[in-house]
């Protein structure tokens, strides 16, 4: 799904920056290596090659993946030489030899493409890559909020992204619907692109589905229980705000058992 929608998704997501400071501090607290699950284009991984930990960056997704590169490209050869692109699934992730990691990072949103059967599977494979002083950070939604907003399943106008680099203006609608008897949501993103060469050229519409899987504190809790970790820290948000219903965020650190 990703691959195609690559391009808005940097767009719409290179503007969101108040994350990095934390996991910066993160990394620098544990020294690093940082694997990143979902590491996407790039966006989180470079600022952390940047202040020179190495990162190795997983995804599923060969465009997003192809977008990282081009991100890197624009790079120094010492911020480059920092960071390893894998194209791998977290919930069967193998990575021979490499069990120093210092901080593993789900960010914006990643874990709740998973349900909690393959939530689980992936945190047991996360499990020995981390070092026994090592952390691992699931930045989600606020449950409570995405619950609400699964009662809306008509599109509505998000935002609208300017490109640059290509012309024109495109824009993004967002649709959430309830998935009966689950803690889901199906999520369905709308872009249309008028980028054209004439008046009367019609915009190019792209639409994507993807579910959303969310889960309360109180179950984040048993889940990296039962997976070898223990929660240690609860936020709602990147300044470690106090998460009550109205947070935007849920952000949670743990540490190996």
């Amino acid at each position: 799904m990703y691959d195609l929608i690559a391009r808005y998704y940097d767009l719409s997501h290179d503007r969101l920056v108040e994350d990095i400071p934390l996991l910066l501090r993160l990394a620098g607290e544990t020294g690093g290596p940082v694997l990143e699950i979902g590491a996407g284009s790039g966006r989180l991984l470079v600022p952390l090659a940047r202040a020179g930990f190495g990162v190795t960056g997983i995804d599923l997704s060969d465009e997003m993946l192809a977008r990282a590169e081009a991100r890197l490209a624009g790079e120094s050869a010492d911020t480059r030489a920092n960071v390893r692109l894998v194209a791998a699934d977290v919930r069967s992730l193998v990575l021979p030899g490499d069990a120093g990691f210092g901080l593993a990072i789900f960010g914006y949103n990643t874990f709740m493409h998973l349900d909690e059967a393959t939530a689980g599977t992936a945190l047991k494979r996360l499990r020995p890559l981390l070092r026994p002083d090592g952390r691992l950070l699931i930045d989600v939604a606020n449950p409570m909020l995405l619950s609400m907003a699964a009662d809306d399943p008509d599109f509505v106008l998000e935002e609208v992204l300017r490109d640059d680099a290509r012309g024109g203006k495109i824009r993004q609608y967002t649709a959430y619907e309830a998935v009966p008897g689950e803690q889901a949501v199906d999520v369905s993103w709308l872009y249309e692109d008028d980028r054209g060469d004439g008046e009367n050229d019609e915009p190019e519409r792209v639409e994507v589905h993807l579910r959303y899987h969310y889960l309360y504190p109180h179950q984040y809790d048993l889940l990296l229980s039962l997976t070898g970790y223990r929660l240690t820290s609860i936020a709602g948000g990147y300044k470690g705000e106090p998460f009550d219903e109205e947070s935007d965020r849920l952000i949670l650190l743990a540490v190996p058992e």
